[in-house]
């Protein structure tokens, strides 16, 4: 069979859309509710009541009130990165019992269009599900406060704002490349862990991650750090231009390297993994 053929491709993705159609439906609602009920407790339960800012000035009441919206923006912020990583952890979730990974084994697609079948699915699709549900409980939320008089302050421009405006404003690309990196090295995790454990994926995957997180820490304190004095990233204030400049160690430099090379052999070794799945497995792991 051919490794990858873009008609066959898009057939089975399609196919694999209508299949798991109910499944998206209902998480896309399960987030919705999730946000929404987030949205209300954010602008009408914690802080300041809507009846004492009513008292203050114009100005006050929509910067105070902005802000009460600004913290169920964040909520939903976190609650993406979560879904991430769930969808992350789940993306062969349609493998769980021995018919249904009998039957996907035996799909008659190659390895490598499953693969980024389930890939696609899991990053691209939960993506669009989860910004989707935000989206219509935000609105569902800015329809409350119309109908009950509340100023009207949209969350939906926050959460798409360009986040890492401040890194390339400054021209601080290193900055956005260490967050970026950390950010996709814990998702590339997540794909390994989902591809490696048979159930319970999301858990087991954090459970491992902190497990090893924590004998890390502990080995990492045996060790005297007395003489070691390195400042990844330092700086000095340049009287010229009157602004601040940022130094970076080449530890910096190498150490974010490592991280990238990591992030895609976590890809690589996922795919291998599922590579050599079979439809009879070890009880945990699909090996």
């Amino acid at each position: 069979m051919k490794n990858f053929d873009l008609h066959r491709f898009g057939q089975a993705l399609k196919c694999q859309l209508m299949v798991g159609r109910k499944l998206w439906i209902r998480l896309f609602s399960i987030f919705t509710l999730v946000m929404f009920m987030a949205g209300l407790f954010w602008t009408r339960i914690q802080g300041t009541p809507y009846k004492i800012m009513e008292t203050w000035g114009a100005d006050e009441l929509y910067h105070s009130y902005e802000r009460h919206v600004t913290q169920s923006v964040v909520f939903a912020v976190v609650f993406f990165c979560i879904a991430m990583l769930f969808g992350a952890g789940g993306m062969f979730s349609q493998m769980k019992d021995t018919r249904t990974r009998s039957a996907y084994l035996l799909w008659p697609v190659s390895n490598l269009e499953k693969y980024v079948i389930s890939l696609l699915l899991s990053v691209v699709l939960m993506a669009v599900v989860t910004i989707g549900a935000f989206m219509f409980a935000d609105a569902l939320r800015v329809f409350v406060d119309w109908v009950t008089g509340r100023i009207v302050i949209w969350g939906i421009p926050k959460f798409f704002s360009p986040q890492g405006e401040a890194f390339t404003a400054s021209g601080e690309w290193r900055l956005l490349w260490m967050v970026l990196s950390f950010v996709f090295y814990f998702h590339s995790l997540y794909i390994l862990g989902g591809t490696l454990f048979r159930r319970q994926q999301f858990l087991l995957t954090s459970v491992t991650i902190v497990a090893v997180s924590i004998l890390l820490i502990i080995i990492l304190n045996q060790i005297d750090w007395s003489g070691v004095d390195i400042e990844f990233i330092n700086g000095y204030w340049d009287e010229k231009t009157q602004t601040y400049i940022k130094v970076f160690h080449p530890l910096f430099y190498i150490l974010n390297s490592v991280l990238c090379a990591l992030i895609i052999f976590h890809y690589w070794a996922s795919y291998k993994l599922f590579t050599r799945m079979q439809v009879i497995n070890n009880k945990w792991l699909n090996v």
